[in-house]
C-alpha cells in the first residue's frame, strides 16, 4: 500500500465532527476518511450504471394516470364507465 500526502485544509467544524466520531467509534481519522470515499465511490458507480434515459427506466410509466386520482377519483371512475358498464382499453 502506498502513502501520499494530501493538501487539504478543512472547514474547523468539519474536522471537529470528524474527530469526535473518529474517537467515539475508537478509528483513526484516516481510517474514517478511507470508509467515506469508498461509500462514495460505490455510490458514484452505482449512479453512473444507472439507466440515463426515461424509456430505459422501467418505472416510468409504471403509475401512469392522473395526478389527481385522491381528490378526483369518483369524476374519472364515472368517465370510464359506458352505458353498458366499465369500459375496455
Amino acid at each position: 500500500m502506498s502513502t501520499s500526502a494530501l493538501n487539504w485544509t478543512p472547514d474547523p467544524q468539519l474536522l471537529e465532527q470528524l474527530m469526535d466520531l473518529a474517537q467515539k467509534r475508537e478509528q483513526s481519522v484516516s481510517a474514517l476518511l478511507t470508509e467515506a470515499i469508498v461509500t462514495y465511490l460505490k455510490a458514484q458507480k452505482v449512479s453512473e450504471s444507472a439507466p440515463s434515459t426515461l424509456e430505459a427506466d422501467p418505472l416510468i410509466g409504471l403509475f401512469a394516470g392522473s395526478s389527481e386520482l385522491a381528490t378526483q377519483a369518483e369524476t374519472i371512475l364515472q368517465q370510464e364507465i359506458t352505458p353498458s358498464g366499465w369500459a375496455w382499453k
